[in-house]
């Protein structure tokens, strides 16, 4: 595909990821009113979190996987249409599993589309910038932790967490229209993709590569999953201002995974390696440390930071790895983050269910994000063999 010198593409891609990443942060914001709304315990209205993180997972690359031939451009906007009446759906159900159902339909559609976004990104600019325009692709999504997430609930706080996604509608209207206006057509052969994914998929330090993602992001959200009342429980925040903290993550966010782009274009390695060890850091002092307002603000920075920073060197890797750009292999990336979001809410959740307390939930997504370190350390390596090897045959076969 030419190269293209106009952004306005890859900024109709992170405006629709940002309308999307609001509705998968936003209701974190909202699980008491869910709660309340439902009458069911907090536990079970992570659920509606969770739902969407399995939509996104399995529903993404079954998606991506049959929608192969699909052009990018229809394939795209299919995707935001759906998302748009599955927050519909949300925002009229009339019980949880209603709206865990229509949460889940729109991960999927989340999960798809990332994939997506981050082929077309990466097919516009050259290799030397990939993780920027990844970066900017995602910077939608984290965007949506600071300005989607608090506008969302305030609209919750004011008028129910039901107004929370008749704001998403909105905003995935206006992205649909974005991507009719500005989108590139694709022209890729839907066979030749095919066959070039099917190549791909029998690499096993790819497999290694998305169980890293999912384990260090599910280190991550054991606890933010539940950010609202572990703010309240931990830190002593009040309701009210539960809302500015989380922009105080999201902002954390915008700086991180822009700079995680700027620098994994240098090292992958060194980019993700050290988010990793920063989060680790972050949840053991949320855990073991008294932290007040001014502490809290602190750790909530570089908590958003950490945690997204991972991302788009993660992103980079897969597609390094994977030696294509495809809507499927950046789907399983996508889905591989979202398992890690199932994984990480679900074990809060039943830590929760069990009698565990807030303080409890970093301590376990420290062990997950070793984990994931662990296992991406290990996949580097292999990777790095493997180019090495590649290398040392390519002038013998010559």
């Amino acid at each position: 595909m030419a190269r293209s010198r106009s952004p306005l593409p890859i900024y109709a891609l992170a405006l629709t990821s940002f309308a999307m990443g609001t509705a998968e942060f936003a209701p974190n914001g909202q699980l008491l009113s869910v709660s309340h709304g439902f009458d069911i315990p907090v536990a079970d209205a992570g659920l509606i979190t969770t739902g969407f993180a399995l939509g996104a997972t399995v529903g993404g690359p079954l998606i991506a996987a049959a929608t192969l031939r699909m052009r990018h451009k229809s394939l795209a906007l299919g995707l935001v249409s759906v998302f748009l009446i599955a927050n519909v759906v949300t925002a009229l159900a009339p019980e949880l599993s209603t709206a865990v159902i229509s949460r889940a339909v729109a991960g999927a559609m989340l999960g798809t589309f990332m994939g997506v976004a981050v082929t077309i990104a990466s097919d516009l600019v050259p290799v030397a910038r990939r993780g920027r325009a990844i970066a900017l692709v995602f910077s939608g999504l984290t965007i949506s932790n600071v300005l989607g997430v608090v506008a969302g609930n305030l609209a919750g706080n004011a008028w129910g967490w039901r107004s929370v996604f008749w704001f998403v509608t909105i905003l995935a209207v206006i992205a649909l229209v974005g991507l009719i206006a500005v989108l590139p057509r694709h022209h890729e052969s839907g066979r030749t993709e095919t066959i070039s994914v099917r190549t791909v998929l029998v690499k096993g330090r790819l497999w290694l590569t998305y169980a890293a993602m999912a384990l260090a992001y599910s280190g991550l959200f054991t606890m933010f999953t539940y950010i609202e009342p572990f703010l309240e429980d931990r830190a002593g925040a009040a309701p009210d201002a539960v809302v500015w903290l989380l922009l105080v993550f999201g902002i954390g966010v915008v700086v991180g995974t822009h700079c995680a782009g700027v620098l994994a274009d240098r090292s992958i390695l060194v980019t993700t390696a050290g988010a990793m060890v920063m989060l680790m850091a972050t949840l053991a002092l949320f855990s073991l440390v008294e932290i007040d307002i001014v502490a809290t603000v602190a750790l909530l920075l570089v908590l958003g930071a950490a945690g997204y920073g991972m991302v788009p060197p993660l992103q980079s890797f897969a597609v390094e790895v994977a030696g294509l750009t495809s809507p499927f292999v950046s789907a399983l990336a996508a889905a591989s983050f979202m398992a890690g979001v199932s994984l990480g809410s679900a074990v809060g959740g039943e830590i929760l269910r069990q009698g565990g307390g807030y303080e409890i939930l970093p301590l376990v997504g420290i062990g997950l994000a070793l984990l994931g370190l662990t296992v991406f350390l290990i996949v580097t390596a292999m990777h790095r063999r493997a180019a090495r090897a590649h290398t040392t045959s390519t002038p013998a076969a010559a």
